[in-house]
């Protein structure tokens, strides 16, 4: 055993740089240690093991491959402690605390070296695994600056929502050097909260955060009922990869940091930095030395912005004096009405935007509505689009819909589809336009009739950095029988 390079208390584990004199190779090791005066330390060890057992057949990147499992094994005596032990690959590189060195991050650094992580996530959850990256002393930067889940074993409380929270944490500690989560190691700072309690923003604590970035982070982390949360290894994937540095440029350099207070100089860190003794008893070291000696090396194995934070974009011409009149119909056709209404979002990054609100669009009120997300760049840059979703009672022959709206600027589809819940490739384009300020009518090509109908926005009004559109009216004309 060589040095230990930190410690995850939820599941007493140690976690140490060892060496497979056998084979002639570094090794990872999660030491799991239960002291005899703490029994329930025992039942935590036996299925943190067995977890790890069952993670042995994940193959990616963004995880160290696991070569051993070793059961926990009994101290000799009734007071020595109980040791059982993970080995994995050893991850040549640097711990991702030492990133932090020279302070936070570039915002397009700190993005990429998260890719292959968020990757991993997801692979692990397809599989039906939890890879338990909410530590940070569990993940290591290889040499080619990929952060990678080094000591495998996850606690037995983590589930899969944890390795989401873990990876917006991750992001969040590379873009401002602080540490979000509850319970994070001695050596890392706590995020700075707000009056909600909640960590402030990543562009709050450095403006030249990407305001997607800094979403993705408090998304990542934002516990459950929250309304706003992701819930994809892949959703975090998909934002990190457009935010990532691109070609030769060396932003790891002193002058390609961004400003920020560095992180302090951590002495239990430095020293893990150096080849050091272990620090348990003799008991501890005397067991775990014998169960590395018996290591056989046998292989098992929406981006989104801040609702709220963002102006609402709207068309820029003055108010009119007098409430819209209501759009008139051709002689041809009728309303329909409409028997239930959702935001349609294929992309998967975080909830619906605004989902409490879509109802609002049918309650002929045109000083209520529903907006979208504001967007830092427009469509399709993080998802091709975005729409309502309609459903009537009965298949209709569809013959116009008329929008009300105040985003001026905002392209509109309509769509039909044949179930509420269809891949956008799946439907069927029938009319387009771009809305005016006011009532927009969309004149629509003739087709089968269709239970559901889709209104798809491809195209968000403002400029700049902020993108939103709102809908405050929809109503749907049926052709005449």
């Amino acid at each position: 055993m060589l040095s230990e390079f930190g410690r995850d208390d939820r599941c007493a584990a140690r976690l140490w740089q060892g060496r497979d004199l056998m084979l002639d190779r570094d090794v990872a090791l999660t030491l799991f240690i239960a002291t005899p005066q703490h029994p329930a330390e025992l039942t935590l060890i036996r299925t943190a093991v067995a977890r790890g057992l069952r993670s042995a057949r994940l193959d990616t990147a963004g995880a160290a491959r696991m070569l051993d499992v070793l059961e926990p094994v009994l101290g000799d005596g009734p007071n020595e402690p109980t040791v059982a032990v993970i080995v994995a690959e050893w991850t040549p590189g640097c711990a991702l605390v030492d990133l932090l060195d020279g302070g936070p991050l570039p915002p397009p650094v700190a993005a990429g070296v998260l890719v292959s992580l968020a990757g991993a996530v997801d692979a692990a959850h397809s599989a039906g695994l939890v890879l338990g990256c909410d530590h940070p002393d569990r993940i290591r930067v290889t040499t080619d600056r990929q952060a990678r889940m080094a000591f495998p074993g996850p606690p037995t409380s983590s589930g899969s929502r944890d390795d989401i929270r873990g990876l917006g944490a991750m992001l969040y500690l590379l873009l401002t050097g602080y540490w979000p989560l509850p319970d994070g190691p001695p050596g890392l700072p706590p995020a700075p909260l707000g009056t909600d309690r909640l960590p402030i923003s990543p562009t709050t604590l450095r403006p030249e955060v990407p305001v997607e970035l800094s979403t993705l982070a408090l998304r990542c982390i934002a516990g459950p009922g929250t309304g706003g949360g992701v819930h994809t290894g892949s959703a975090v994937r998909q934002v990190l990869e457009f935010h990532t540095v691109t070609g030769d440029e060396d932003l790891f350099s002193a002058g390609g940091r961004g400003g920020g207070t560095r992180r302090p100089n951590d002495p239990r860190r430095a020293q893990h930095r150096r080849r050091i003794k272990l620090g348990a008893s003799m008991a501890v070291l005397g067991t775990a030395t014998l169960l590395i000696l018996g290591y056989a090396g046998m292989q098992v194995v929406s981006v989104f912005t801040d609702t709220g934070g963002a102006p609402l974009v709207i068309a820029s011409n003055p108010p009119p004096s007098a409430p819209a009149k209501p759009a008139v119909l051709p002689a041809s056709a009728t309303p329909v009405g409409v028997k239930t209404l959702s935001v349609y979002d294929p992309s998967g990054l975080g909830s619906p935007d605004h989902q409490k609100d879509v109802s609002r669009l049918l309650d002929g009120n045109p000083g209520t509505g529903w907006s979208t997300d504001s967007y830092f760049q427009q469509f399709p840059a993080y998802k091709k689009g975005l729409g309502v979703m309609l459903s009537f009672q009965a298949p209709t022959a569809v013959a116009s819909v008329t929008v009300v709206s105040p985003s001026q600027g905002t392209v509109l589809e309509i769509r039909t589809a044949t179930s509420p819940n269809a891949r956008l490739e799946q439907t069927t384009l029938i009319g387009t336009a771009t809305l005016g300020a006011g009532s927009t009518r969309i004149p629509l090509r003739a087709g089968p009739p269709t239970r559901y109908l889709l209104v798809w926005i491809t195209t968000l009004s403002g400029t700049k950095d902020h993108h939103q559109s709102r809908l405050t009216e929809l109503n749907v004309q049926q052709r005449a029988t």
